[in-house]
């Protein structure tokens, strides 16, 4: 179990609410920032799908890296439950945009690719000292 250092709770719900909102948020500002210059440079669509699922991914990691930093412990677990609450949000809303729920083998790759990022972010985030500056 997730057991946050700060609050003592096992799982804290307002933190992951808010940190998947930070990583959606995220998302959306790389991927314009990346199709303003797909546009400009009129790069192909394969390329730019490539770098949306790159984004997306990299985002994943960010939010694995800071749900293990505020759990303080379980790095792996708090990164990969991280990146499935993502992935599922992100399912949910695709789902409800283009009105299709399916389940395909790229969309399940996508899944286990995306946890994947999220626990490495994770372990990252609970490995990593930051170090405070004298005053």
């Amino acid at each position: 179990m997730i057991k946050d250092v700060s609050t003592g709770k096992i799982f804290d719900f307002v933190f992951s609410a808010k940190n998947t909102v930070f990583g959606f948020i995220l998302s959306i500002i790389i991927i314009f920032i990346a199709s303003w210059i797909s546009a400009v440079l009129s790069l192909p669509e394969a390329i730019v799908s490539v770098f949306v699922a790159i984004i997306t991914n990299i985002c994943i990691g960010v939010c694995g890296f800071r749900a293990a930093r505020h759990a303080g412990t379980n790095g792996l677990l708090s990164g990969i439950i991280a990146g499935i609450i993502y992935i599922v949000l992100l399912y949910l809303t695709g789902g409800i945009i283009y009105g299709n729920f399916s389940i395909t083998s790229s969309g399940i790759l996508s899944v286990l690719i995306g946890i994947l990022c999220g626990g490495i972010g994770g372990i990252i985030g609970i490995n990593i000292r930051i170090k405070k500056r004298k005053k």
